[in-house]
């Protein structure tokens, strides 16, 4: 007589219970991969903004499947790294594949410590808010949150940061770019990742089996609306009084990059021919040179200090030029006035030279794993504390103070902030991007410029040794721009503007919020599946007695 079949060991059982992804893990890492290919190309060049929400949508969709861990880990790696290679290329122009896969490596960490983030809190917050409320609000917030702490995170760890790729570089050409003028650079990322998290539920809905008709559309239509209603949204209204005219000059030879082998006094020499392109009965209020252009300190060089003096007197404006400096055996990558009168020579120190391009952190332990690359960085800048507002007036004495961002420093926020609230009244970005070539970073960094334009509610003008030099109004109108790769001098009118926007006023606290919101609903949305049992995925167990 049989006595039937022995009970299953608790393990097993609890193995044939495990819930089991519905979705094959080849096919959620290939969504992470297309949203990450396709976000890149809503960025300059080609600037296809438009793509820019359904991509990151199709990334938050991947992230949204239950899915084991390690396909989770892989999901978000590669998808950042299809993200971020093609968009920072440019980096191997000169430097070859090392530095580029580095840098493209190191933000992919970051994106996938985002994305791991954002699949625990589709995962935790389902069980722990079920229902409309949980899907469209709370779940949609907190993976904005989340996406918000990460750019936040990468943009200022480690060395300071890579601030790169962040969502709102992509509108810089698109109808939501006034919505930068309320919300900030990061304020516009958690509303992007909102929209496109209400698409991913608007999306699952309509391909839900039992829906009613009418909940199938009216989900997206209200997506749809949503995003006509920020493209609608008038940029805050800002008040000028007065223009400065400005001249820019551009160089324009290639070999104006560190590593483009040219000779000592090239881009001194170009600029100078440049420069004598520019008739004095224009009447400029201040000429300005780009980063580095006068090469040499005027101070330490009497004959270099004596052409100024004489561009000075010709053309009866200030210089505002550009140079390594060095004061108490301490180098700073510098832009300062070279008055007419002979006076005091103010200065700004870049606050943000480039790691690994205009210096070396950790010099002595990156020698001994890339000697050849860290020996072709010679000299290492140190980041300047000071003030980035310099004191100018026009030709009729109105005071024009201006706030320099030099370069890499135009991504930083928070210098952007510094100079509206220390009294800047227009901005200047004196830039040598010649070592990109005609890649895509001189039209990236170029929106940048704008979007500072229209965030901190003044007029913009990039001034580059090759390209793109080019001027924004307050509310981001293109004034004027030179061709890229020929010396050129833009003279142009710049409305001047003490207006504090919202995105000055409130941007850090945008910011603060979000990221609070992010990390905290995640640990909110794991406490609270975990009481009910079923926290993401966790083995449910049924005892046999």
């Amino acid at each position: 007589m049989s006595a039937g079949p022995l009970p299953a060991p608790a393990a097993v059982v609890a193995e044939q219970t495990r819930p089991r992804p519905s979705t094959p893990g080849w096919v959620v890492v290939a969504m992470a991969v297309a949203g990450g290919l396709a976000m890149r190309q809503a960025f300059p060049q080609p600037g296809w903004w438009w793509l820019l929400v359904p991509a990151l949508g199709l990334v938050l969709a991947s992230a949204a499947v239950e899915s084991r861990a390690r396909t989770v880990l892989a999901a978000g790696l590669l998808g950042g790294w299809a993200f971020y290679l093609p968009l920072v290329h440019w980096s191997s122009l000169f430097l070859g594949w090392l530095p580029w896969l580095a840098l493209g490596t190191m933000m992919a960490l970051g994106w996938a410590l985002g994305y791991v983030a954002i699949a625990w809190a589709h995962r935790w917050g389902r069980r722990a808010w079920p229902g409309p409320i949980g899907s469209w609000l709370v779940v949609p917030a907190v993976v904005a949150g989340l996406w918000t702490a990460r750019d936040a995170l990468s943009s200022s760890w480690p060395y300071g940061g890579f601030a790169w790729g962040r969502l709102a570089q992509s509108l810089a050409w698109s109808p939501l770019l006034e919505v930068v003028s309320w919300l900030g650079l990061a304020g516009t990322g958690f509303v992007l990742v909102l929209v496109a998290e209400w698409l991913v539920q608007a999306v699952r809905l309509l391909l839900t089996a039992g829906v009613r008709p009418s909940l199938r559309v009216w989900p997206l239509a209200g997506v749809a609306l949503l995003s006509l209603g920020l493209a609608a949204l008038p940029g805050y209204r800002v008040a000028t009084a007065g223009t400065i005219r400005v001249a820019g000059v551009q160089g324009g030879d290639e070999r104006a990059g560190y590593f483009m082998g040219g000779a000592p006094g090239d881009v001194l020499a170009a600029h100078l021919r440049a420069t004598g392109l520019l008739d004095p009965a224009s009447k400029p209020d201040v000429v300005v040179w780009p980063e580095g252009s006068a090469e040499w300190d005027p101070t330490r060089y009497p004959q270099l200090a004596s052409q100024f003096d004489a561009l000075v007197a010709r053309y009866g404006a200030p210089f505002l030029l550009g140079s390594g400096t060095e004061r108490d055996g301490t180098s700073y990558q510098s832009e300062y006035v070279w008055p007419v009168t002979g006076g005091q020579r103010h200065i700004y120190d870049k606050h943000n030279p480039v790691p690994f391009g205009e210096y070396v952190p950790d010099r002595s332990v990156y020698e001994k794993i890339v000697p050849n690359l860290v020996g072709l960085i010679g000299r290492d800048y140190t980041p300047g504390t000071g003030s980035p507002v310099l004191p100018l007036s026009t030709r009729s004495g109105v005071p024009a103070p201006v706030g320099v961002a030099i370069c890499y420093d135009i991504i930083d926020d928070a210098l952007g902030r510094t100079s509206v609230r220390d009294g800047a009244t227009w901005l200047v970005s004196p830039t040598n991007n010649a070592d990109f070539g005609r890649t895509d970073e001189l039209d990236q960094q170029l929106a940048f410029a704008r979007l500072r334009a229209v965030e901190t509610g003044r007029s913009v003008v990039q001034v580059s040794t090759v390209g793109h030099t080019a001027a924004f109004g307050p509310d981001g109108r293109e004034l004027a721009r030179e061709p890229w790769y020929t010396p050129a001098v833009m003279t142009v009118d710049v409305p001047l503007s003490s207006t504090i926007t919202p995105a000055v006023r409130f941007g850090p606290a945008y910011q603060g919020i979000a990221a609070t919101i992010g990390l905290g609903g995640l640990l909110l949305a794991g406490l609270l599946a975990r009481r009910r049992g079923t926290s993401g995925g966790a083995v449910v167990e049924h005892r046999i007695s």
